[in-house]
């Protein structure tokens, strides 16, 4: 029988039980995450199991909660630094209210592509970012796939910057930069959590929300929204978390294996975001969305500048100083 450490979930009738590992036992840890199974998200929790069972000779294992069985992504990130959860892994904005640097991610077009994002998350300055989380009882064990996002709407095709103004837009709750990017855009914003966004939708009390495509097309936003205009304004990982009390008491053979197997997860949803994204447009082309390209200039010039200047106010210079850098020393 297995025995576990940590702090006991307050409501036990929700049936987790948080994990640890006393020497030669193994290790059974309970993530929790907001999509589904069969998401992208889905693909790198099954990657970071398997390849973490693979490296562990069985002795580490994982319990999976995915469609926000647990509630919104700020609720699990208090789970996990209260140890009623050991791992979690959700939208890089949900993290801003522990450090706001990292609305660094919520600068639109701070990448130019996906592989620009990639150099500077796998960089020594990227394993920074994730170590301001410890004074937070968090542990950052990686950043993941979360692809560059693009607009849904019901009213009309989005083809310059004034097309979006005066919809009614889904915003991810606790960053105050990205709640000013859309504002800035001129639509009327609402924060709730991403397993709202349909039924919201449904309901007429948005009409506008902003994914990436994997996202988009699991979570079947198809079936409620009209137009699908391809802005790929913003690249915002997702970020893995665990309890840090948790992973410090682990061995360090574990601790190795779990930081390897986050980013064998991560490289696992990169691939299948990547390779799937047209695949993924053309299906919901079929199945009526109307799909349109757009000239990213005219967005870039409206929104950058004045995002980036009060990034830099709230937060000085330094990381966006350090992104620059980890781009040029990667080329």
């Amino acid at each position: 029988m297995n025995k576990r450490f940590g702090k006991a979930l307050a409501a036990i009738a929700i049936g987790i039980a948080t994990a640890g590992a006393m020497a030669g036992e193994k290790l059974v840890l309970s993530m929790g995450f907001e999509s589904s199974m069969a998401s992208s998200q889905g693909v790198g929790a099954k990657e970071m199991a398997r390849v973490a069972e693979q490296l562990s000779k069985g002795q580490i294992d994982f319990q999976f909660y995915p469609d926000s069985k647990l509630g919104s992504g700020p609720k699990m990130i208090e789970m996990v630094q209260k140890g009623e959860l050991d791992i979690f892994f959700g939208g890089a904005g949900y993290f801003a209210a522990l450090d706001s640097r990292i609305n660094i991610f919520d600068i639109p077009y701070l990448f130019e592509n996906v592989e620009q994002a990639y150099k500077v998350m796998d960089s020594k300055f990227g394993r920074e970012m994730l170590g301001v989380f410890e004074p937070h009882g968090l542990k950052g064990l990686g950043f993941w796939e979360n692809g560059i996002r693009s607009i849904t709407n019901n009213t009309k095709p989005i083809t310059r910057p004034e097309d979006i103004e005066g919809l009614k837009m889904r915003i991810m709750p606790g960053s105050p930069v990205y709640e000013k990017l859309w504002k800035l855009a001129g639509t009327e914003t609402t924060p709730m959590p991403s397993g709202a966004i349909y039924k919201a939708i449904q309901e007429g009390r948005i009409n506008s929300q902003e994914h990436p495509i994997a996202t988009i097309y699991a979570r079947k936003f198809y079936e409620v929204q009209k137009y699908l205009s391809l802005t790929h304004h913003l690249y915002g990982p997702l970020i893995q978390v665990m309890t840090l009390k948790t992973f410090k008491a682990l061995p360090k053979q574990q601790q190795d294996i779990l930081l390897k197997a986050s980013y064998a997860g991560a490289v696992a949803m990169r691939k299948f975001s990547n390779e799937n994204e047209a695949k993924f447009v053309e299906e919901m082309k079929q199945k009526g969305m109307q799909v349109n390209d757009v000239d990213p200039k005219a967005f870039r010039d409206k929104l950058r500048p004045e995002i980036e200047k009060d990034f830099i106010a709230r937060n000085g210079d330094a990381w966006l100083k350090k992104v620059n850098a980890a781009l040029a020393a990667r080329k």
